[in-house]
């Protein structure tokens, strides 16, 4: 009975020694567990976030921090100390208005654990406050802002001018610009119509054959004849960001003729202006057919039905905003883009349209326009101002 007992004995020594080294393995092979903390003290382009370490998995940590990008894939890791517990990690080099994707990790001599994903998107910079000769000086007219998350009020400059563009209508809401003197030279038309490769990537670019066959003009907002001084600054009139498309005899009738009696006449040699055009609604009237016409371009491009334009004027000179009174300027109208509205005499005289900066903005608020001119001058002028009608 004895060498039984001996081996019963060994078998179980076996088992409890086997049972330790599988006990014991575990405990060597266990990643660390760790969570991600919230995000907080969020700008356009820091943030703050973390984690805890709950526990070091049997291995001390020897490694921890956070690992974020604009995917579910991270691009980049930061390391914030060794060892168990909370750390803070700071996010830097962010982009403005956009989301990105964090969580925390932990290392040990097993390998790394991460933690939960975490999302944010980060706040938008405002744009540079604006000096003298900046179009945006008198404001912006609907607080458009640089960042593609602003996709129906998305801030662009064009260099020569500024402007406020819909994605979802292939047209600008506004475009302002600021004249004087020295914006004009003998530059002839560059007539070089072309898409904007400085939208952003994903957007459709429109371009001059959106236009072909349309009944349309493609309507200038910026004018050629504004900017003559350079190739480069009439050039830059063409691109298709600053085109609507607009009625052929509203185009080439009533708003030719303002443009050239606020280049001519209001500014000559001693003014300056600061010009802002834009359009609401949908649906217009071209010279092919008696229907309305709501969009082209396979309906890529919104066809406006209401295009206005005020022209703030003043005598050149320094602090713009300052010189601003309620004696100054303002010369607002407002046109239906209908074809066959301009057919001669009073019909295709722009003095006919003229309005008030109030009465715009009410139609294009109603409209779903978030429109508000002259944001940036004074309270006391402001009113009084936009209840301007040009004699």
């Amino acid at each position: 009975m004895k060498p039984f007992k001996y081996l019963q004995l060994l078998t179980v020594c076996t088992v409890l020694l086997y049972s330790c080294k599988k006990n014991t393995d575990a405990v060597q092979l266990a990643l660390p567990t760790v969570t991600t903390v919230d995000i907080t003290a969020i700008t356009g382009n820091t943030a703050s976030g973390g984690g805890n370490v709950n526990s070091e998995g049997g291995a001390p940590i020897t490694a921890r921090g956070i690992i974020w990008g604009k995917g579910t894939s991270a691009v980049t890791t930061t390391v914030d100390g060794t060892g168990g517990g909370s750390f803070t990690s700071s996010l830097t080099g962010l982009q403005p208005y956009t989301t990105y994707y964090v969580k925390a990790y932990a290392t040990n001599a097993n390998g790394t654990a991460y933690g939960n994903t975490i999302t944010f998107q980060t706040l938008g910079a405002p744009p540079p406050i604006p000096v003298d000769d900046d179009p945006l000086n008198p404001g912006n007219p609907t607080n458009a802002m640089p960042y593609p998350f602003f996709s129906e009020n998305y801030l662009k400059n064009n260099n020569y001018y500024t402007l406020a563009y819909s994605q979802s209508r292939g047209i600008p809401v506004w475009v302002a610009w600021h004249l004087q003197k020295e914006d004009l030279g003998s530059t002839p038309r560059q007539d070089d119509f072309r898409g904007d490769v400085n939208l952003p990537p994903s957007w459709y670019q429109v371009q001059t054959t959106s236009y072909t066959s349309t009944g349309f003009d493609r309507g200038h907002n910026c004018p050629s004849g504004d900017r003559t001084l350079t190739i480069p600054a009439n050039s830059s009139t063409f691109l298709m960001t600053n085109i609507i498309p607009q009625a052929q005899t509203l185009n080439q009738g009533p708003w030719n003729d303002l443009e050239d009696f606020v280049r001519n006449s209001l500014v000559g040699t001693t003014n300056e202006a600061y010009i802002v055009m834009g359009n609401y609604g949908k649906g217009g009237y071209n010279n092919l057919t008696p229907a309305v016409v709501n969009s082209i371009d396979g309906g890529l491009v919104t066809v406006p039905a209401k295009i206005w334009k005020v022209v703030v004027i003043m005598p050149k000179g320094n602090n713009d905003l300052s010189r601003i009174n309620s004696n100054t300027t303002v010369l607002a109208v407002n046109m239906p883009n209908d074809h066959r509205v301009y057919t001669g005499g009073t019909a295709s005289d722009w003095r006919t349209y003229r309005t008030s900066v109030a009465a715009i903005e009410a139609d294009a608020n109603a409209a779903g326009v978030p429109l508000n001119l002259f944001q940036r001058i004074a309270d006391s002028v402001r009113p009084a101002l936009k209840a301007k009608i040009y004699p």
